[in-house]
């Protein structure tokens, strides 16, 4: 029987932008969703670590990202290439093409501001994955091995200080576009009336 689909989260990014060329995208937010051997926050009722071997063999190729862990803002996914997953001796590592959509402009607007600025993870430990010591002033919980991430997410207050998404795809980019296009159909209605 699989365990309940467990969510944390993680703080501290670097925003930075570059230009974007993939047709539909307005940019790109890239970052750590998952980084190893880092602790959760301190405000957590216990203290959490991802271990580097908690993602050994964990199928990612079906894996979404989201904003604040709502299967209704759907941001990317791995599997419509819009979203690329890598693990590395750091921790799980994401880049997403942002779409050109309401949300995909209020949170790509959002990370560039700062107001955005950690991840959050829903997975699954597999059997016997986790392990946990007494420690003062709270316990200490070690994930060694993840049996399912269903879904990464953009969010306001993650559970970790360490993960991180940035802009690296400029907005500026998408802004001139906007403005050349909507001078274009100012020209034709005025050319028109």
């Amino acid at each position: 029987m699989d365990k309940t689909v467990e969510r944390n989260v993680g703080i501290d990014v670097e925003i930075s932008a570059k230009s974007n060329k993939v047709k539909g995208s307005i940019g790109e937010l890239s970052g750590y969703a998952i980084k190893f051997n880092k602790p959760s926050v301190a405000e957590a009722p216990f203290t959490e670590y991802i271990m580097s071997t908690a993602l050994d063999h964990v199928d990612i190729s079906k894996v979404l990202i989201l904003y604040d862990h709502n299967y209704a803002n759907v941001l990317g996914r791995v599997d419509a290439g819009t979203l690329e997953l890598n693990v590395d001796n750091i921790g799980l590592k994401f880049k997403v093409q942002v779409p050109d959509t309401s949300l995909g402009r209020d949170v790509y607007a959002n990370v560039k501001a700062g107001n955005l600025k950690g991840m959050s993870f829903g997975f699954t430990v597999a059997n016997g994955g986790d392990s946990w010591k007494q420690t003062r002033p709270k316990p200490t919980r070690f994930i060694n091995q993840i049996k399912k991430v269903s879904e990464i997410s953009i969010v306001s207050l993650p559970a970790y200080d360490d993960t991180s998404v940035n802009v690296t795809r400029d907005f500026d980019a998408f802004k001139h576009y906007k403005e050349q296009n909507y001078r274009q159909k100012v020209k034709y209605y005025l050319d028109h009336i």
